[in-house]
């Protein structure tokens, strides 16, 4: 969880970095030395040398603490021993400020033992190599012209400032990583509060479409018992139309409670339902009449989109099983809705015997067809019929709310 924080790895390869540097270093030092024949650091110099190749072996295995250990002990050494080996005048030792600084990087800083005992055994070194240039001789600086004890005086200043810069850096950064542990944590008993938030709504939501869908299922019923108590053919009819409808819209909520995601709804998996509910409901023997659709299951309507369509649909594809074939003993029903970006285009085809579109919807008695034209208004759509061989019902509409 805490992986950014970790920086195990990143230590690693920062330490690498390290020990490559000091390797070449102390490799260039041996050469130099051999070159010009002075042969007395040469045995120091590449002793350290293998320490630190020994530490990059340790690294490398994944032993990163004794890699650091290993580092830091033997560069410590190194500028002392350099210091006195080189001479003292030449300042070496103050190469013991980017190892100060070293320790920003690579110490453990939950491991506040681990940073005194560095920090007090960098400071010794540094005193000891001051003390030997007579550095305390500085309680009687004003006797002295020369600037020579000012300048290890200000050494010694600075290198207590970068220590203690070292240490508020190391420390300050222990705190920035708990600040940012509980913020992490607090973002997480959040989200897990918001995540029970919607799991909740979501329950709620799903027995809302529940209940709407028994309730419709009772409608219908209802519709179905008045069914049975009436002999008029054409009462029965019409009552027989309006359980329909009703079914086509329990179907949707039906198919809302089931999903996973209760702001679409799988358009191709109700209209194959709403086919089979038709057939079903019409109950048309001798007949063989199949109904094709050509759907993409990427398509899903919010509610707002499914019911108009719902009903639409129900609307023409009971209409091409009750009055298309009347004549004829097998047919074809095709249903495709087709999409470019947020533009939809539902069709619904027979090759039945078609009838004159625009005496029906003229006529006061097609309850179904002013019911298409005035969803396909609410849908802000177009509503076209060609019936030059059966039918051929096409809608086109615009879904903003469509998700995929």
């Amino acid at each position: 969880m805490f992986g950014i924080i970790n920086a195990q790895n990143q230590k690693s390869k920062i330490l690498q970095h390290f020990i490559f540097a000091e390797v070449i270093s102390l490799f260039f030092g041996v050469l130099y030395r051999i070159y010009y024949n002075n042969w007395e650091m040469v045995p120091m110099l590449a002793f350290f040398a293998m320490v630190a190749i020994i530490a990059q072996v340790f690294n490398y295995k994944g032993n990163y603490k004794v890699a650091k250990h290993i580092l830091f002990i033997s560069t410590n050494l190194l500028m002392y021993f350099t210091a006195f080996s080189i001479g003292l005048k030449t300042g070496i030792y103050l190469f013991y400020f980017p190892i100060v600084l070293g320790y920003s990087f690579l110490l453990d800083i939950k491991s506040k033992q681990e940073l005194m005992f560095y920090f007090a055994f960098t400071l010794f070194l540094f005193l000891s190599i001051l003390f030997n240039i007579q550095l305390i001789q500085f309680i009687v600086i004003q006797k002295y012209d020369s600037p020579k004890f000012q300048f290890e005086i200000m050494a010694f200043l600075s290198f207590l400032l970068v220590l203690y810069q070292t240490y508020l850096y190391v420390t300050d950064r222990e705190s920035t990583q708990k600040k940012l542990i509980q913020t992490i944590r607090d973002l997480k008993i959040s989200e897990n509060k918001h995540l029970q938030d919607i799991k909740e709504k979501e329950v709620l939501l799903a027995e809302v479409y529940h209940r709407v869908k028994n309730n419709l299922s009772v409608v219908s019923s209802l519709i179905n018992l008045q069914m049975n108590t009436i002999d008029h053919e054409y009462t029965k009819s019409a009552l027989m139309d309006c359980k329909n409808r009703v079914n086509s819209m329990a179907m949707i909520h039906q198919k809302f409670y089931e999903g996973k995601n209760y702001s679409k709804i799988d358009f191709k998996a109700y209209i194959e339902g709403l086919v089979d509910e038709i057939k079903f409901a019409y109950n048309i023997k001798n007949k063989n009449i199949s109904v094709e659709s050509s759907i993409d299951p990427e398509i899903n309507f919010d509610l707002n989109v499914a019911i108009p369509c719902g009903i639409i649909l129900n609307e023409l594809i009971s209409n091409s099983f009750k009055h298309a074939f009347n004549n004829q003993d097998t047919g074809k029903i095709g249903v495709s809705i087709e999409r470019e970006n947020n533009l939809f285009l539902l069709r619904i085809v027979d090759n039945g015997s078609g009838f004159e579109y625009k005496n029906k919807i003229e006529s006061s008695k097609t309850l179904g067809l002013i019911l298409i034209q005035s969803l396909s208004e609410q849908l802000d759509g177009t509503f076209q019929y060609f019936g030059n061989k059966g039918a051929d019902f096409r809608l086109l509409f615009k879904a903003s709310s469509v998700k995929k």
